[in-house]
This record gives C-alpha cells, sequence and structure tokens, in this order.
C-alpha cells in the first residue's frame, strides 16, 4: 500500500504544471462559473444599450419630425404672407380716389405680419422690406437698424433669388430680430408681383433658437443624455445647453465623429468618459441631430450582477487559495531556488548551474536557464573578438582610404614643383601633405570633431587641386555652428575623392566641386556634390541597391563609409546617392547631431 502511495505521488510530481493545476481546479468549476456571470454581464448589458439606442433613435425621429413641422409651418406662412402682401400692395399702389396713405399701407402690412404670427406661433417674429428700402415688423422693434439690414448679405442673397424659400444660418444679429442676444433661424422669401413678376419686396421670418430645443424636453430623453444640433462645420446651433449655441465643437474626437458623412451610432471614448453617440440627419438644412448618453449611466442596473459575480469569484478565489497551498510545496520552493539563482546571475555571477529534479515545466525552466547561462558566457567571449575584428577592419578601411599611390603622386607634384623652380607651391604642399596625414592618422581616435574632418578635408584638396587645376575648383560651405560636432573619421574625404576620381576627371570640360553641411532638427547633413560625368539608371539603382544590401556592394568607397555609420549610429543613418547622367552626383550622409548620446 505505501508503495503504491510512493508510485502517485512521483506520478502527479512528475506531471506538467498544467496537469497539475487540473487536476486541482477543475473539481471547483472556476472558469465556468465566472464565464457564465460575465457572458451573463455582456448580454444583460448589450440589451440596455441597443435598447436605449432604439429609444433615443425613436426620440431623434420625434424631434426631427417636430422640427420639420416648425420648418413647414415657416414656409407656409412665408406663401400665405405672399399672397396677402402681393393683395395689399397691389392696393396700395392703385391711382384715383381710393389711394391708401402711407399710415393705412404700414398698418395693413404689419397687421398682416402679425396675423401670420397668430396663424403660425411656431414664428417668432416677421420682418418684411418693399423694394424702397421701408421696413415693416410684426413689432416695432424689428424695424431698428434697418440701415444695417439695407447693406446686409441677407438682403443680396435674396435680390438675386428667383423666390423660393432661402434659409439663413442660425446666428445673432442687430438688426430685424427682438432681442440681438438670442439666436434665431431666418426664413428669407423675396416677394413678387404675381402679375408681372417685378420684386414687391423681401420677406424675413424667425424662429428663435430656444423654441426649437424647447422640443428636445418634450420628447421622452434617456437621463442625463444631452441633445444638439450642429451644422456641416461642426458648430453648435440649437442645444439644451444655451452656452453651446453658436460655439464650435471643441472636443477633437466628438468633432471628428460627427464631421464623418456616415454617423449614426457608435460608443467612443471622449474627454468627458465613454460615450454612447446617436445620430440622425436634418436634409433640408444640412444639419444633424446628436444625442449623447453617457455609457455608465446605461450600465448602472448591472450592478447587482456584477456584485453576484464577484462574490461567486469571492467563494472561488477562498477554495482556489487552499488548493494553492496544496500546490505550494511542489511548484513554489523550486521557482524560489530559481529566483535565487537567477539573482546571483543579476549581480554578475555567470557561474551558476541548477540542478534539475523533475521534468514538469520548473524542470524545463532549469534546464533552460542553465543553457542560457552557457549561451551566454559563450556570446560574451564571442564579443570580445568581434570588437577586435571591428577595430582590426576600421584600421584596414583607414589604411585603404589613405592609398600608397596618393602619396606616391603628391612626392611625384612636389617634385616637379621644385624642378620648375615654384618653392612656394612645394612647401604649401609639403605643408598641406604632412596635415592631411595628421589628421588622417588622429592619434587613433574613432570619432573626430567635424572642423577637424574639414581641416583634414581642405589640406586633400589643396593638394588635388594642384594636381588637378585644370580640372575642377571646390568650395566647402559648412556652417561654424557645426564645427564642434562629432562624426567618424574620414566621412568626407572618401566621397570627396569618389566624386573627383570617377566624376569629375572624366567630365568634358571644368567641374565644379561642392561640399556642403547643414543641421536638420536633430542631425547633420553632409552633402558632396559634382557637376561631373554622373551616372546611368541602371548603375545609380546598383549603388542605391548596394547601400541597402551590404552583401551587393555600391562600391567607390560608399559601401565602407556607410557600414562605419550605421555600426556607429544605427540603422536610421548613413548615405544616399543622387545621380543623373551628364549632370553630375549629389551623395548625402546623414548623422546625428549629438553623436556622443546617439552612441550611449
Amino acid at each position: 500500500m505505501l508503495t503504491n502511495r510512493l508510485k502517485r505521488y512521483n506520478w502527479f510530481h512528475n506531471r506538467l504544471i498544467r496537469g497539475k493545476i487540473t487536476l486541482v481546479y477543475v473539481p471547483l468549476i472556476i472558469v465556468p462559473l465566472l464565464v457564465l456571470g460575465l457572458a451573463a454581464n455582456h448580454i444583460y448589458t448589450k440589451a440596455i444599450v441597443e435598447r436605449t439606442v432604439q429609444n433615443v433613435s425613436d426620440n431623434s425621429g420625434l424631434i426631427i419630425s417636430q422640427l420639420g413641422g416648425m420648418l413647414e409651418n415657416a414656409r407656409s406662412a412665408a406663401n400665405m404672407l405672399t399672397l396677402n402682401l402681393n393683395k395689399v400692395l397691389a392696393e396700395a399702389g392703385s391711382s384715383g380716389e381710393g389711394r391708401m396713405s402711407e399710415l393705412q399701407r404700414y398698418t395693413q402690412i404689419t397687421n398682416q405680419l402679425s396675423y401670420a404670427l397668430v396663424v403660425f406661433p411656431d414664428v417668432d417674429s416677421a420682418v418684411f422690406m418693399d423694394d424702397k428700402g421701408q421696413v415693416y415688423g410684426s413689432a416695432a422693434a424689428l424695424e431698428q437698424h434697418k440701415e444695417l439690414a439695407a447693406a446686409s448679405p441677407m438682403l443680396e442673397r435674396l435680390k438675386a433669388s428667383n423666390g423660393a424659400v432661402v434659409w439663413f444660418p442660425m446666428q445673432t444679429r442687430s438688426y430685424f430680430v427682438l432681442d440681438e442676444q438670442s439666436p434665431v433661424l431666418t426664413l428669407g422669401k423675396r416677394i413678387a408681383n404675381i402679375n408681372t413678376g417685378a420684386a414687391l419686396g423681401y420677406l424675413f421670418l424667425n424662429l428663435k433658437e430656444s423654441d426649437l430645443s424647447a422640443v428636445y424636453g418634450g420628447i421622452g430623453s434617456v437621463k442625463r443624455g444631452t441633445y444638439m444640433i450642429v451644422d456641416e462645420r461642426a458648430q453648435v446651433v440649437s442645444s439644451q445647453h444655451t452656452e453651446e449655441v453658436l460655439q464650435p465643437v471643441e472636443e477633437p474626437l466628438l468633432r471628428q465623429w460627427m464631421l464623418q458623412p456616415t454617423a449614426s451610432t457608435e460608443v467612443r471614448q471622449l474627454e468627458q468618459g465613454k460615450t454612447l453617440l446617436i445620430a440622425a440627419d436634418i436634409p433640408e438644412l444640412s444639419w444633424r441631430l446628436l444625442s449623447l448618453v453617457p455609457y455608465n449611466l446605461l450600465t448602472e442596473e448591472t450592478g447587482q450582477l456584477a456584485l453576484l459575480i464577484s462574490l461567486i469569484g469571492l467563494v472561488c478565489f477562498v477554495i482556489a487559495f487552499i488548493g494553492a497551498g496544496m500546490l505550494s510545496n511542489v511548484i513554489a520552493k523550486p521557482i524560489i531556488r530559481l529566483a535565487r539563482h537567477m539573482k546571483k546571475v543579476n549581480e554578475g555571477n555567470l557561474d551558476q548551474q541548477i540542478e534539475v529534479n523533475s521534468a514538469d515545466e520548473i524542470g524545463l525552466l532549469a534546464s533552460g536557464f542553465n543553457t542560457m547561462l552557457t549561451r551566454v558566457r559563450e556570446l560574451l567571449s564571442n564579443i570580445g573578438a568581434e570588437q577586435r575584428k571591428k577595430r582590426e577592419y576600421e584600421l584596414a578601411l583607414m589604411q585603404a582610404q589613405i592609398k600608397p599611390h596618393f602619396l606616391y603622386n603628391t612626392l611625384d607634384v612636389i617634385y616637379t614643383l621644385s624642378e620648375m623652380g615654384r618653392a612656394r607651391d612645394v612647401q604649401r604642399t609639403t605643408k598641406s601633405l604632412a596635415d592631411f596625414y595628421r589628421s588622417a592618422l588622429s592619434q587613433g581616435r574613432d570619432l573626430i570633431e567635424l572642423e577637424t574632418e574639414v581641416r583634414s578635408l581642405k589640406d586633400y584638396l589643396s593638394i588635388q587641386r594642384i594636381r588637378y587645376s585644370d580640372v575642377f575648383d571646390y568650395t566647402i560651405d559648412i556652417p561654424p555652428d557645426l564645427a564642434g560636432c562629432i562624426i567618424p573619421k574620414l566621412t568626407i574625404q572618401p566621397l570627396v575623392e569618389n566624386a573627383i576620381y570617377h566624376g569629375l576627371k572624366h567630365k568634358q570640360g571644368f567641374g565644379k566641386l561642392t561640399i556642403r553641411g547643414s543641421k536638420e532638427g536633430r542631425r547633420i547633413v553632409l552633402t558632396v556634390s559634382d557637376d561631373g560625368a554622373g551616372m546611368a539608371a541602371e548603375r545609380l539603382e546598383q549603388v542605391q541597391a548596394g547601400l541597402l544590401d551590404p552583401g551587393r556592394p555600391a562600391g567607390y568607397g560608399l559601401s565602407s563609409v556607410h557600414e562605419r555609420i550605421k555600426l556607429y549610429f544605427g540603422e536610421m543613418y548613413g548615405l544616399s546617392v543622387d545621380s543623373d547622367l551628364g549632370a553630375g552626383t549629389s551623395v548625402t550622409a546623414t548623422l546625428p547631431l549629438d553623436a556622443w548620446q546617439e552612441r550611449e
């Protein structure tokens, strides 16, 4: 019996952790309970949101219907006044003893305006301006500032119309209104003589924004939700909150959503929190009715369900905690031992080996940890070797750039100059050669200041200028504020050498070499350009591909400079080449402005 118990213990002890957890936790049915609870909560919340969307959509339809009725009443009032004013103005303009006096004319027109407001109470005020500029209002306050009205774009627009109804945007103004501070929506119509078509005047009917927003309160609404109407520019033209009217929607996410041509229903995270957004279009005025409902209000009723799920989860947690105690001796101790070894490694002790006593996940981790340490030690050894190879490569590159034939040719030039008796040129050439090699060696430093590189470049170019005085001239334009910037040694000189030997020497005629430097943000941009022979498109493509793929060398010394820049500062820096056959070549080197920080 004791032997059977030992066998069962060893069988469980050697199981994978997944098997151990399954054997302990499956009877507890934690997962089914939580899944059931979360699913019920999700379904209930989804049903509430869908019901709210339906209710708000129905309410939006009723609001739009009532607003449409108000707009239709305004149009009907305009049509009625068109007929009545035609009659009044026809009588006023008749000749003979029955000719109407100005007072009678004024009284009849204002009576017609007031009568229209009685028949169509949705219209707040009405104004008529005849073709002579005389203003008649349903109230005396509407007749003030008629000089502003006469010069207004509203009147100009009606004069250009054909008599159709024109809606002017919601606005506040100082003419044709009862209250200059209250926003109004205005309907305009050109009144023409029915018989002759001549303009008799211009009619303006005002609808108050407060009358429009009052419709929201009369329709059933979601508690603490918000209704507003916006125009095509995302400006609020009507709202339950008066301070928002005629103000642009400031919140970027809400503004972005409402300007979408297909915005209808969506849940978005706004500045005030997660919000249910519902939109309905009012095509006639290019308006959109928006409903904003805080999402947390929709899920308030799910609190009891969430509490029940929490209680069940708490009970399951207690049971699981007891089960965890059963597994602590099996799992926790090996993990603690593994953690202690990892801490020692973190302190720098890589000579660690963990004893593997089981075939479960902990055993696999310990075995993997041992393998990892072995690999780390190997990698550290390889890194040292690679650093040595890197230094050898850089030295070889430097030697390759400072080619012996350059020294031989320069010495030949010095000899020739001495034969010609040009002692001053011999001195300058010898000094430039010495300074060039001194800068090129740079006391073994890999990174030097741009000022030092430019000084070495000038020595190099002064020698080449003497050798090829009939081939090219050069210009160096590097701002003084870049002099202290750090770049890899021999970055510009190989590019200049390529420009001379592969571009300017093959040019039919005298050439120009230009070296420029500039600062773009946190980068240095160095450009070496010539007007030499240039490259064909096929060759340029090969060079550009070589810069992207080290396995396809770009040639002309570009690859070595490009790879060194990337090696020091990262993949975002390096060379780019542009060339046209017969027009010259331009090579651009991009480096960090603060090279020391980049290397760190």
